[in-house]
Order: C-alpha cells, then sequence, then structure tokens
C-alpha cells in the first residue's frame, strides 16, 4: 500500500467518525427526571382505577311480599352492576314530591321494589360514564340508591328511580321494560331463596334501617401486608424530590421542603401530607371534587390492591374519603389505617392521609368464622344505651375491625375481626354489648 492509499482510507475513517460524533449530538436526549410545574404528581406506574371500579353498591335491597332480604355479596352485586349498567337510560328529570301524595320514606321502601344502595350520594355527572344516558342535557344531581319498582314495569319502556335519601329528591327515567324484566327475573324473583331476612326499623319517623333477621356467620381473617415505596410517594407529593429533607421523629420519619409536610407513622403505617400554603376552594360541583380526588390517586399508582371503595364527600370541606372493603364489607380502625383521606385547597390537594400497606396474602388459620349476634339485638342493644342517641343513627352495618400484630417470624400481620357497626353523621361506632365492657365509643370516620 503506498503513502497516497493509506491518507485516502485514512481520510475516509476520520470523516465517517465526524459524521457519527455529529449525528450522536444531534440525537441525543438526556434522561431527565420527568416534571411538571403545572402538576405535583409524578407517575409512579400504571395501576389506573376508573369510576365503576372505585364508586361501587355497597348493598341490594329487596322488598318482597312483606319481607326484605338484602345481600352485600362483591359476586353478586358484580353481576347487578354489569347488568344495570348495559341499560339505556332516557329522559332523566325530577319527580316532585307532591305528586307522590305519600311519605318520602314509604315510597323508597315501598313492597315489590329493589334498592341498589351506595355509601353516600354520587354525582351523577360522573356516575353517567358508568351508565348509558342518553340525554344530551342532565339535570344536576346527586343520588345514593337508584330504585326499581315492580308495580312501575309495564309498556314498552318502565320507570328507574335515581334517589338521594339525604336531600329527599328523587329523580326518575326511563328503560327498556325487557331489560327490567330481565333483571327482576334474575334478581328479584328469587330472592326470598338466595339471600338472608332483614328486618325493618324505623328510626325517628323519617329513616328506616333494614338489619339481619338472624345471626349471621362471617369469615375472619388474617393478612401479610407489602409496604410501598417511601420514596415513590415522596417524589410523586412534592414539586422538587432533590430538595426535600428527611429528619427523623418519634413516630418515624418526616419529609419536608421547607413548605409542604409528609410524616411517616411506623407504627400504623400511614403516611400525612399537607401542604398549609393551600387556601381552601370551593369546587364547582361534587363531581368536579369527587372526580379529581379519583385521579389524584390515579396519578401516583396510590389504589395498590384495589380494595379502596368511595366512602363520604363533603362540599362544605371539600374533603372527599375512601374506605377498605373487604369481601363486601368496610373495614375500620382508630388510627385510620383502613382510609383514603383527601382535602382540596385552592389549587392543589391541601391535607393527604392514607395508609402506606396493602394486603398480601391471606393466611389459613382455624376458627376463622365468627358468629355475630342478629341485627334485632343490635336494635336493643343500641336502644338501651342511655350514651346512644338512637335517634341520630343512620345506618347500622356489619364490618371488619383491622388491628395490627406480628406473628412468631416478627412479620408484620393485619386481622379484620367482624364486628357490628354503626353511624352517626360521617362517623362509625363499634356497637357496645355489654361483654364488651362498653365497646369503643371513639369515632371512626
Amino acid at each position: 500500500m503506498n503513502f497516497e492509499r493509506a491518507k485516502s482510507i485514512i481520510l475516509i475513517i476520520l470523516v465517517g467518525t465526524s459524521i457519527f460524533l455529529t449525528w450522536s449530538i444531534w440525537t441525543y436526549e438526556p434522561e431527565y427526571d420527568q416534571f411538571d410545574q403545572s402538576d405535583d404528581l409524578i407517575r409512579i406506574k400504571s395501576d389506573v382505577q376508573i369510576v365503576s371500579d372505585v364508586i361501587k353498591p355497597v348493598s341490594i335491597l329487596f322488598h318482597s311480599n312483606g319481607q326484605h332480604f338484602q345481600t352485600s355479596d362483591p359476586v353478586e352485586i358484580d353481576k347487578m352492576e354489569k347488568e344495570f349498567s348495559q341499560w339505556r337510560f332516557t329522559s332523566v328529570k325530577e319527580l316532585s314530591m307532591k305528586r307522590l301524595q305519600r311519605k318520602f320514606d314509604d315510597f323508597v321502601h315501598e313492597e315489590g321494589s329493589v334498592e341498589i344502595e351506595f355509601s353516600d350520594d354520587v354525582p351523577i355527572s360522573l356516575y353517567k360514564t358508568v351508565l348509558d344516558i342518553s340525554d344530551k342535557e342532565l339535570p344536576s344531581f346527586s343520588f345514593d340508591r337508584i330504585i326499581i319498582k315492580q308495580k312501575d314495569i309495564s309498556g314498552n319502556e318502565s320507570v328507574v328511580y335515581f334517589v338521594s335519601y339525604e336531600q329527599e329528591k328523587i329523580y326518575q327515567s326511563m328503560v327498556s321494560t325487557k331489560r327490567l324484566k330481565d333483571f327482576m327475573d334474575d334478581f328479584y324473583n328469587d330472592s326470598h331463596k338466595k339471600y338472608p331476612e332483614y328486618t325493618a326499623q324505623t328510626i325517628n319517623g323519617k329513616r328506616t334501617l333494614f338489619v339481619p333477621e338472624n345471626s349471621i356467620k362471617i369469615n375472619r381473617f388474617q393478612y401479610y401486608i407489602d409496604y410501598f415505596d417511601i420514596g415513590n410517594l415522596k417524589d410523586a407529593l412534592f414539586n422538587y424530590p432533590k430538595y426535600v429533607r428527611q429528619e427523623s421523629v418519634s413516630v418515624g420519619e418526616e419529609y419536608t421542603d421547607g413548605t409542604r409536610l409528609m410524616t411517616i407513622n411506623k407504627e400504623n403505617y400511614i403516611i400525612s401530607y399537607i401542604n398549609p400554603a393551600q387556601k381552601s376552594k370551593l369546587f364547582d360541583s361534587s363531581s368536579d371534587l369527587l372526580g379529581k380526588s379519583i385521579d389524584f390517586i390515579n396519578d401516583h399508582a396510590g389504589w395498590e390492591d384495589s380494595n379502596y371503595r368511595y366512602a363520604y364527600m363533603s362540599e362544605n370541606e371539600q374533603r372527599v374519603v375512601f374506605r377498605l372493603f373487604v369481601n363486601g364489607y368496610p373495614a375500620f380502625n382508630e388510627y385510620g389505617m383502613t382510609e383514603i383521606e383527601q382535602i382540596w385547597g385552592k389549587e392543589e390537594i391541601y391535607s393527604y392521609e392514607r395508609p402506606y400497606f396493602s394486603l398480601a396474602s391471606v393466611l389459613p388459620s382455624e376458627g376463622s368464622v365468627a358468629t355475630l349476634r342478629s341485627g334485632r339485638e343490635v336494635l336493643n342493644q343500641l336502644k338501651s344505651k342511655e350514651s346512644i342517641d338512637f335517634k341520630s343513627v343512620e345506618d347500622i352495618s356489619v364490618g371488619y375491625k383491622l388491628h395490627k400484630s406480628l406473628d412468631s417470624k416478627l412479620v408484620t400481620l393485619v386481622t379484620l375481626e367482624p364486628t357490628w357497626y354503626y353511624r352517626i353523621g360521617d362517623k362509625w361506632f363499634i356497637v357496645p354489648f355489654d361483654e364488651d365492657s362498653g365497646g369503643d365509643q371513639s369515632g371512626l370516620e
């Protein structure tokens, strides 16, 4: 190879190298932390719940032949929910109470009807994403039950009612009669054979509660738990995670950027976050408030085991609560280990409190079935206690009392113990039987 040929080859190599390096510089994209100053949250993973996952009926109540039957079985509720979500709703409008010519409570619990009950009022403008509503313009209202009445099923289309028990408001809509007949054939007609019997109790002349006629058997559970990644939560809740300081405190750890504060309570596995700079703001509607609350948890994959359900909302407080449900029953804990609570500020979340664990695997155990007293015994017990204003009781329900313990390997467990609860306002209390030494009278939100 002569000298000139060697120079040509070297020159070609150098030009090729230069072109490659230039192309690499032009196309290089450094891996920055994704960050958007207009949005506090960094998406951690694709764990997203839609409205129908979070806002679900808690029970179905049947009034048949002078008796009452109810189920909270999530399998049965899913079947019913799947069916009514396929109905086409038309002509939604308010029903005047004057036209009823009877008491509101009598209308709601009328013989021959089915009540699909929710934990609290649900904005129709949000829940319409679950239902097939054809109306282009929809009235603004909330409801806590959908009611089907056997006597109204006739012709080509029949009436279905949306009712707010608290507000005593009723809206009606039209649905295919064939669809309603199929629903009644599938669930209502044999309800006396399939579901437990319940007894009715009028509380204060305005509200009627329904509780099991007989004692009930229900499983108790023990679970191993998994923990969230605290670093991921920190990255999700602070605008500038790199500038967040960490300090040890008596209960666990604190993280702060000088304005916001996140506390990790390692005794009860709870995260508490607050942004004091936020001022309160009233959302345009309850639908905005609830919808934003669901999106907030979606944005940092905060549902984890997908067992949390919408439980309560206060527009005045800008507060929304989601509760842990297990096998169709709500779970309670005096330290807040079963709740996700949000309070909203002017532009962002003001306060956020939640567990940072999820139920991982259930432990097999002997004697796992508990027998709870009948609803009649619960009613009599509540009436007999001078410390309880029975006329103020708004709900009575079986629930799970969650408490934590350690097994022999020092692994954290949580136990879910079946317990009777009653509600006054937005607070739940354990029903105090005599052998319980007065019971737990602290309010559980």
